[in-house]
């Protein structure tokens, strides 16, 4: 096979991954399409088209076109995740992306690498010569191409599931407002094997798996339960009211035994989406939204906040981080996200002070991280499934949150 051959090849490939990549980001029937879910369809369908130039030695120009299209999706990429230049907020780093603008990049050398041999070598060196390479072997590498972006588009749908996790078979969810006296229930502690039981059960019960921190963690240090204030400024966040109730535990032995002491730290957006002290959304030296509390001897904290915002990109979530001292030494960490009714934040999102920000383009199911992995390896796809606040009304003043956090001290971070 000639050196141009395992160009072609590897070039084709290069695209072809960074197309499909770009395509299961798509879920047509979820929304999406109305934002980033358009510029996701088109790119992948582009990548996956520049198979058949690049593997029937098309003039250089498509080459050309090839490598700066690519170029940039890449700057795109870049931007989005470095700036607010064109979405309201940067985008978080995460594993897809960096896989995808890997094959991009290598798309780029594969394809120069290519333009350089064609400037060197004459093009009956390395232009196709069999004669079985014919107009028929161009239809089937076109049928070749149609078939893998229909796949691309059509093919994660059959594993996604529209209203998130599937149960598993003969359990049922947790019931809004049940009591807590409810029969034994395990739960999972972090990034361990070891199971503890709640007795009494309370009214969340599900595992409690890590998410990623995110880039928006500011350590403020505001022990204070209303985090709706702005502390700089006096000012107070508008929005429904939401009330969390956490519980958070320590596997021991098999029990679930409350956790003193520990540092509760709950971040999230406002009702248009912006985090506080961020300097790229021009929001340095607010502090709203922020604060931190000590567990009691219940191993629970209470926090009045609002119902949090959309951003581009993200669902709806408040992050929420538990950390234990020894003096001014830091011996335990465990850090996740919460997730909320999808028909709730409807109902939330269509009111003022939200309906200013617009509808949200996001459900929880189309989340890259509510569906993906955790990140202490015990949940391996729709970890956001475990991380449910329990949501009531509070006396038509807005929404009472709770959730149960079983977090293995043992394990250090």
């Amino acid at each position: 096979m000639q050196k141009s051959s395992y160009l072609k090849y590897a070039a084709s490939v290069a695209t072809g991954a960074a197309g499909i990549l770009h395509l299961s980001l798509v879920h047509p029937f979820n929304g999406m399409l109305q934002n980033t879910g358009i510029f996701f369809l088109v790119s992948g369908i582009a990548q996956l088209f520049w198979i058949i130039p690049v593997m029937r030695n098309w003039h250089k120009a498509w080459f050309y076109l090839g490598i700066g299209g690519t170029v940039t999706l890449i700057v795109i990429w870049t931007l989005t995740r470095a700036t607010s230049l064109i979405t309201p907020r940067p985008f978080p780093v995460n594993q897809i992306g960096i896989i995808e603008e890997s094959f991009q990049v290598a798309f780029i050398g594969l394809a120069t690498a290519i333009l350089i041999y064609k400037s060197r070598v004459k093009r009956s060196d390395y232009s196709v010569t069999d004669s079985t390479m014919n107009k028929n072997r161009g239809l089937i590498l076109s049928g070749v191409v149609v078939a893998v972006i229909l796949a691309g588009l059509f093919v994660p749908l059959a594993f996604h599931q529209p209203n998130g996790p599937p149960q598993q078979f003969g359990s049922s969810p947790p019931q809004f407002g049940s009591p807590p006296q409810q029969s034994t229930t395990q739960q999972t502690g972090a990034a361990t094997s070891q199971t503890c039981t709640l007795t009494p059960s309370l009214i969340e019960v599900e595992n409690t798996p890590q998410q990623t921190e995110g880039p928006y963690f500011v350590d403020e240090m505001l022990d204070r339960s209303d985090i709706r204030s702005d502390p700089s400024d006096g000012s107070v966040q508008g929005g429904i009211p939401l009330r969390l109730v956490i519980h958070v535990y320590n596997v021991n032995n098999g029990s679930c035994i409350p956790l003193s002491g520990a540092h509760v730290d709950i971040w999230h957006t406002n009702s248009q989406g912006l985090y506080s002290d961020i300097q790229s959304i021009n929001t340095l030296g607010k502090k709203y939204l922020r604060g931190y509390q000590v567990t009691d001897d219940n191993g629970t904290v209470r926090f009045t906040t609002i119902y949090p915002g959309w951003y581009e990109g993200r669902a709806l979530h408040i992050h929420i981080k538990v950390r234990t001292f020894e003096g001014s030494e830091k011996t335990f960490e465990w850090a996740s996200q919460f997730y909320l009714n999808d028909s709730i934040s409807n109902e939330v999102q269509s009111q003022l002070p939200y309906s200013n920000h617009g509808p949200r383009p996001l459900t929880n199911n189309v989340d890259f991280i509510y569906t993906g992995p955790s990140t202490d390896g015990l949940v391996q796809t729709n970890s956001g499934g475990h991380l449910m606040l329990n949501l009531t009304k509070d006396d038509g003043q807005g929404y009472v949150g709770t959730f149960n956090v079983v977090a293995n001290q043992s394990t250090k971070k």
